[in-house]
């Protein structure tokens, strides 16, 4: 049996004997799995945070402009007889009247705008009137202003920057058109993201755009009944250019659809009616 001094020697050297080398070794493992999980989580955090900024900041950039393009559409409904989207127009090249002031029969302006696939660019071409009177106006051949509405803009996939739609019979599925009761038949509006006005067809055709194969682009025939113009493009974040790189960081797929009339026109076609534009 040991004495009271030698027991409480024994015990004070037990407790000095501190951690072993395993256990240190241990230890240090687990600090740097829960350092590089935290540093994981950083970094992931930041990443997306980062991400979601820079696409905030290309959707606003393009909702902007694309609110003033459709600005002035709105105001490409001037007189009877005269057709808001010009034939010529392309699936890169927007042409069309517009026209502001408080006169009966304001003086027009014809817009060109266009999409510069080399430059990444959107840019909005002013024409003045030349001659001529309502609805057969002539446009100078050189704009007076040309302004750039965007920079850091591409094409997105296969999907044309502009598309034109007219309107459309509704099928019923059966080599007909559905009808209401009194034989009229139901019109549509449709170009992929809505369908105006509203209907209860029994089919909804497939949204068909008009043809505006460049270099012709739009026919006469075309432009005329052209009353919906969809926009889809691929927007950078500020201060991004068109290289892979800058588009893979946070661009963002913007579209807009503007439907070009006056008053909402009835869901049906009377007896001998037509659907169009400003109607």
């Amino acid at each position: 049996m040991l004495s009271p001094r030698l027991a409480s020697r024994r015990w004070t050297l037990h407790g000095e004997q501190g951690f072993t080398i395993v256990e240190m070794v241990v230890a240090m493992a687990l600090g740097l799995v829960i350092l590089t999980a935290l540093l994981t989580l950083m970094d992931f955090t930041t990443r997306q945070a980062s991400r979601t900024f820079t696409r905030i900041d290309a959707t606003q950039r393009a909702r902007t402009k694309l609110a003033q393009i459709e600005n002035e559409l709105q105001s490409a409904c001037l007189t009877s007889g005269v057709t808001p989207i010009q034939a010529g127009s392309t699936s890169g090249s927007l042409i069309f009247l517009s026209a502001y002031g408080n006169a009966v029969q304001p003086t027009p302006i014809e817009h060109n705008i266009s999409f510069s696939s080399s430059t990444g660019t959107l840019t909005d071409s002013l024409y003045a009137v030349a001659g001529g009177t309502a609805p057969d106006w002539t446009f100078s051949s050189t704009p007076y202003a040309t302004n750039t509405l965007l920079t850091g803009v591409a094409q997105s996939g296969t999907t044309p920057v502009f598309q034109y739609f007219a309107y459309q019979q509704a099928s019923n599925g059966s080599g007909g058109y559905y009808t209401d009761g009194a034989g009229n038949p139901y019109m549509l509006l449709l170009d992929g993201t809505s369908s105006v006005p509203g209907t209860n067809p029994a089919v909804i055709p497939a949204a068909s755009p008009l043809s505006a194969s460049p270099p012709s682009g739009l026919s006469a025939v075309n432009a005329q009944s052209a009353a919906d113009v969809l926009t889809t493009m691929r927007v950078a974040p500020s201060g991004g250019s068109l290289d892979n790189t800058a588009l893979s960081d946070g661009p963002v797929t913007v579209t807009d659809s503007i439907v070009l009339r006056l008053t909402p026109p009835p869901s049906n076609a009377d007896s001998g009616g037509t659907f169009g534009p400003c109607q």
